[in-house]
């Protein structure tokens, strides 16, 4: 569908096979996977260890259902807050690896928070789903009680797909907190379930819940967004990375498309040199091309 040439769906939904580097490893893939575990829980260490940035833990309900909240002693009561949700297909991953882009935003002056969730198959997808929304509403309480300036929210790869709830929620997403959003950034996310649900590779046994009754209501890209209104003031980052498949490139540019034409100031970007895993180690360093996307998008 997002691939006509392709004639195997299975690698095409599956990001490390696309993967430019360790081309000299015998098995690539599995090279950047385990690269980037490495990395990334190496930057979450070093936020505390030799960066000085404090650490809350908290919860906002059972399980994996946490939420640490980073800061650094120059940061204000007031500061911008910036949420990250990771990725891993909804069933891998956890917050030790999603610390890559604390670092220079503290250093930016925001406190940033990183999010975590029960996995599939302990939930079903649906189920998932709505526990991120029960998170929309613990945030939004947080940072009402905190008086924070602003939001940010950043989703990567499944936590795009999860954060693209924020723009169905009208009970939990008011007016006045859509005024709160300066953007939201979708990062090499899968926003239509309707080919991947019946590929073993990522949805083994259906550990996902999918089936033809909810398939539609789990695919964002296939959503009737009809409360586009209250998000006037927010500007809505969908991007992709040029060594990911054509699938997953083609259906952020689609999901860009789709939010453009519903009436969200949605834009499209393809990072060049940039795979589905480094466009996330790299937000570690202030000087990456990614870095200074996000810095960009304060400034705006």
């Amino acid at each position: 569908m997002y691939n006509p040439r392709c004639k195997d769906l299975d690698r095409d939904y599956f990001p490390s096979y696309h993967t430019t580097r360790f081309q000299d490893q015998p098995e690539p893939n599995l090279a950047v996977l385990e690269h980037f575990v490495r990395v990334t829980k190496q930057h979450g260490r070093e936020l505390t260890e030799k960066q000085g940035i404090t650490v809350d833990h908290l919860r906002y309900g059972e399980g994996r259902q946490l939420v640490d909240v980073f800061y650094s002693e120059k940061t204000t009561n007031q500061a911008p807050l910036f949420v990250f949700v990771h990725g891993g297909y909804w069933q891998e991953m956890d917050m030790s690896m999603s610390c890559s882009i604390v670092g220079p935003l503290v250093r930016r002056g925001y406190r940033v928070a990183v999010m975590d969730y029960n996995l599939c198959p302990q939930v079903t997808l649906e189920q998932l789903m709505t526990q991120f929304t029960h998170f929309l509403n613990w945030i939004f309480d947080y940072t009402e009680m905190t008086k924070v300036s602003s939001l940010t929210f950043a989703g990567h790869s499944a936590g795009a797909h999860l954060l693209a709830q924020i723009l169905m929620r009208p009970n939990v997403i008011t007016a006045q907190r859509s005024k709160m959003v300066w953007a939201l950034i979708f990062l090499c996310g899968v926003y239509d379930l309707r080919e991947l649900s019946n590929l073993e590779s990522v949805n083994p046994k259906n550990i996902l819940g999918l089936n033809e009754r909810n398939i539609e209501s789990v695919s964002p890209m296939l959503w009737e967004y009809t409360d586009v209104t209250v998000w006037n003031s927010t500007k809505i980052y969908v991007v992709a990375a040029e060594h990911d498949s054509t699938t997953f490139i083609e259906q952020s540019r689609h999901y860009a498309d789709v939010l453009r034409k519903k009436g969200y100031k949605a834009s499209f970007t393809l990072f060049k040199g940039y795979d589905h895993f480094d466009i996330i180690e790299e937000t570690a360093i202030d000087d990456s091309d990614v870095s200074r996307f996000l810095r960009n998008i304060e400034i705006e």
